[in-house]
């Protein structure tokens, strides 16, 4: 029997998305849950590529001690290679602490990333939540957007990038999240959004509802939806 295919997602610690972002190449997470040595994102420099970018934080991390911290990243870093692992891609995934910033392949469109990976990823999360005690819930916000992006060799930049971390820091989301009985809330840009309206997505748009976005210097608006 062939041994069966490993779905890799490689990890950075380091680096956010307020600027560039360095893959490193420290860890990788896939099939296995196995930690080694990995080389960075495939070298070669890239200018104006259209991405799918996703990113995630976990809400009030801050309250926990080291442990509990060490506890958090490790079932969200399970929670993401079980997204990787459903979607059946190479996803490059790059660790800001309490979140995480996912720049998914040019083959995944915005229908997968919100249908099949962040599902995953909250079905994860929930299982989690169903076995942990109340010191160790996690409650999750992730964002989707898509635009253009530049790779230098294993350094991601771009104003998608900057514009999906403004997303999952939206007020509107953690007030709504903190507030419900949800593990998780998703968080799409217009452009993602676009889709769902469309009746691409599974969820249509009624399960959504607009939010104000003002974050550092950007404004405008997103789409929220409680899981």
């Amino acid at each position: 029997m062939e041994n069966p295919p490993k779905f890799n997602a490689s990890v950075s610690i380091g680096g956010n998305a307020h600027g560039p972002v360095a893959a490193g190449s420290d860890i990788i997470i896939g099939a296995t849950d196995q930690a080694g040595p990995h080389k960075a994102s495939p070298g070669g420099d890239l200018s104006g590529v259209h991405r799918v970018v996703v990113t995630t934080d976990v809400q009030g991390s801050g309250r926990h001690d080291n442990l509990g911290q060490r506890h958090l990243r490790r079932v969200l870093a399970e929670s993401l290679a079980a997204g990787a692992r459903e979607l059946d891609r190479q996803v490059d995934m790059f660790d800001r602490g309490d979140g995480t910033l996912v720049v998914l392949p040019e083959t995944v469109t915005v229908v997968e990333a919100v249908d099949t990976f962040a599902e995953a990823v909250v079905r994860a999360v929930r299982e989690h939540n169903q076995v942990a005690g109340v010191d160790y819930r996690i409650d999750l916000r992730i964002a989707v957007h898509a635009g253009y992006v530049d790779r230098v060799d294993a350094q991601w930049s771009g104003a998608a990038l900057v514009h999906a971390a403004r997303l999952v820091d939206a007020p509107p989301a953690k007030h709504a999240l903190a507030a419900s009985a949800a593990c998780a809330a998703l968080v799409l840009s217009d452009v993602a959004m676009q889709v769902v309206d469309q009746g691409y997505s599974r969820v249509g748009p009624a399960a959504y509802q607009q939010i104000p976005l003002s974050v550092k210097e950007t404004s405008g608006h997103g789409w929220l939806r409680l899981l």
